[in-house]
């Protein structure tokens, strides 16, 4: 059902959907794994712009990627401020607030702006498996991969109830609003949306629990083998495309060495 609601998404004939979701696995985790090391912004920025672009051909719905970037960008911010504050000699102003004064380091901004743009290029690559790839064929590549399978059991079954217990934290608010909790103070609504969040918690727990016996009751063994998801070869085409991104993967590790080596890391400055 998930694959084939992913196959009708809008743009679903796209290429980057089509290819092969081992291709795709893999060579997108590895570009996380790449944008987290560079050391200057230019490349961190181009890896950020290249991947919001290949999103761009998926023809998603704007509002729900953007929902998506909020919470990195968010996270990427606040690293901005808290270095742009604490770690450096340079400063390049200074702030005064109620008598005290908190300067600015030159330094702190240019990290904590490379480490903002890694995050968000991270995330947007992250994003772009999600969005191409059904999960059942993220976590069959990672069985290939030899990940553990526990990590990937774990996985399956976060991602399987997450969006269950979303909807019933959903029906448990709306039941408040309906007995008249939309028109009380702050500070009542937020003790309402904490009850909701204990309940949902404790419901979680429980229902973990049922589904963990359930497992075993059917015989669960974390050590068993599972069958193999991909039965066919991968298509001579993905696996060109795979070879061509590996080689723009390695030439962008290559040109991030080089620079390092030269001593252009944190120096590189707006």
């Amino acid at each position: 059902m998930e694959i084939a609601a992913n196959n009708f998404l809008p743009g679903g004939t796209s290429y980057l959907r089509s290819l092969d979701g081992r291709i795709k696995t893999c060579v997108l985790l590895a570009a996380v794994v790449v944008v987290s090391v560079l050391i200057g912004w230019p490349l961190a920025a181009g890896a950020l712009f290249t991947a919001l672009g290949l999103m761009f051909t998926l023809r998603l719905p704007l509002k729900k990627v953007l929902l998506r970037m909020c919470v990195p960008f968010g996270v990427g911010w606040l690293v901005l401020v808290s270095l742009a504050f604490s770690t450096g000699h340079t400063v390049v102003a200074t702030i005064g607030f109620c008598g005290f004064s908190l300067p600015l380091y030159l330094e702190g901004i240019s990290l904590g702006f490379l480490i903002m743009l890694r995050i968000l290029a991270a995330v947007s690559l992250a994003m772009l498996l999600s969005f191409s790839t059904p999960m059942i064929e993220i976590l069959a590549t990672l069985r290939l991969m030899r990940v553990p399978a526990l990590i990937l059991d774990l996985a399956e079954m976060i991602y399987r109830y997450a969006l269950s217990l979303g909807e019933v934290g959903a029906t448990m608010r709306k039941a408040q609003r309906a007995r008249g909790g939309e028109g009380l103070p702050w500070h009542l609504q937020a003790r309402d949306v904490g009850i909701v969040a204990g309940n949902l918690l404790v419901k979680s727990f429980d229902r973990s629990v049922r589904v963990y016996k359930a497992m075993l009751a059917r015989g669960y063994d974390e050590e068993a083998m599972a069958q193999p998801y991909f039965n066919g070869p991968i298509p001579a085409k993905d696996i060109f495309c795979g070879v061509m991104a590996g080689v723009i993967l390695a030439a962008l590790l290559v040109t991030n060495f080089a620079l390092a080596w030269k001593g252009w890391s944190l120096h590189w400055v707006l």
